[in-house]
C-alpha cells in the first residue's frame, strides 16, 4: 500500500500482510528507510525485524516465561538460538484497512487470543499521516476486547539511513539517564549510568543497548549525517515510551532506532509494563521530520 501527500511529494509504503511494516518512506526527497538482511530474508522471515510492531511485549520475554495475576505462561520461542520469546505476536500479522484519506491510512489487527499462552484478546490499530509540514505521525493504539486485564507493551522497530552515507558518518543525540548490559540472553543484566553523555558516535563506539529515557512530554531523537549536514528527527512522548532501544547492526549503514513503553522482559521484571483493564485503550503517538 501506498501513500503520499500531494503538497509535500513525500510518500510511504506499507507491507500490510506483515504487520504493516514501513518498507519505504521518502521526506524531504530522502529515502531513510532500511531492510538489512532484505537481500536473503523476506520481509515476513527477516531476523532483524525491520520496521516490525513490537506488541503486546517488546523485545524478548526470557525463556518465553512469564507469570500474570497468579497464572505461570509460557510462549512458543521463536528465538531459539538464545531461548526467548522476541517482539511480540504482531509483528508479521495481517493488517486491514479500516480509513483511508488523500495523506494518512488507518489500519487494524484484531488479535483473538488465539496464542494460548497470550489469551488476551485486544485490537491493535496503526494510523500513518503525512502531514502537509513535512513530517510522518504514527499513532499506535489498542484495546483492550477482552473481559479480565492484559499485560501490555509496545514499540516499533524501524532501521534508519541516509542515501550515500556511510554509517562511519553518523551519529545520534538523545537523553538518556542509564543504558542496560545484557547477559548472555541478551536481557538486561546491570543498569549503568550514563552522566549526562547524549552523544554517540558510531564511528568511536559500538551501540546495541536498551536506554532508560529522561522523562519528558517531548522528548527528541536526532540522528545526524555528517557528510551532508542533515539530521532525522524522531519526536515521542518519553513519558509515555520511556525505553530507546539504538542499534547499529553490523556490515549495514543503518541504525534502528526504538521507542518502546516497557524494558525488555518487562513481562517479568514489570519495568514500565502496562496492565490494560477490559475495553481499556493505550494510544501513542511518534513523530518522523527531517531537519539541519
Amino acid at each position: 500500500m501506498e501513500l503520499k501527500n500531494a503538497k509535500t511529494g513525500n510518500y510511504l509504503i506499507l507491507d500490510t500482510q506483515t504487520g504493516a511494516s514501513l518498507i519505504e518512506l521518502r521526506l524531504s526527497g530522502i529515502s531513510l528507510i532500511d531492510l538489512p538482511g532484505s537481500s536473503i530474508h523476506p520481509i515476513a522471515s527477516n531476523p532483524y525485524h525491520p520496521s516490525a510492531l513490537l506488541t503486546p511485549w517488546v523485545n524478548r520475554v526470557r525463556n518465553g516465561n512469564y507469570s500474570f495475576k497468579g497464572k505461570n505462561y509460557q510462549l512458543p520461542i521463536n528465538e531459539p538460538a538464545l531461548g526467548n520469546a522476541i517482539h511480540g505476536l504482531l509483528a508479521r500479522a495481517p493488517f486491514t484497512l479500516v480509513q483511508e484519506s488523500d495523506s494518512s491510512v488507518t489500519l487494524e489487527h484484531a488479535y483473538t487470543g488465539e496464542e494460548p499462552n497470550y489469551p488476551f484478546p485486544f485490537t491493535f490499530r496503526y494510523n500513518y499521516t503525512l502531514t502537509d509540514v513535512g513530517a510522518l505521525e504514527i499513532t499506535f493504539e489498542a484495546q483492550n476486547t477482552g473481559p479480565t486485564a492484559m499485560p501490555f507493551a509496545c514499540g516499533w522497530h524501524p532501521y534508519f539511513s541516509f542515501p550515500e552515507t556511510a554509517v562511519a558518518d553518523l551519529s545520534i543525540k538523545f537523553h538518556p539517564i542509564s543504558r542496560f548490559l545484557l547477559d548472555s540472553q541478551m536481557i538486561p543484566l546491570k543498569e549503568e549510568n550514563l552522566q549526562g553523555q547524549t552523544k554517540f558516535i558510531f564511528s568511536e563506539e559500538k551501540v546495541d543497548h536498551v536506554f532508560r529515557l529522561e522523562p519528558k512530554e517531548k522528548h527528541i531523537t536526532e540522528f545526524i549525517d555528517l557528510k551532508h549536514n542533515r539530521s532525522l528527527f524522531l519526536e515521542q512522548s518519553s513519558v509515555q515510551f520511556p525505553f530507546l532501544v539504538v542499534f547499529q547492526p553490523e556490515g549495514y549503514n543503518s541504525v534502528a532506532i526504538e521507542p518502546m513503553t516497557a524494558n525488555t522482559d518487562a513481562f517479568n521484571t514489570g519495568d514500565g509494563l502496562i496492565e490494560l483493564a477490559p475495553q481499556e485503550v493505550f494510544s501513542g503517538q511518534i513523530r518522523l521530520s527531517i531537519g539541519k
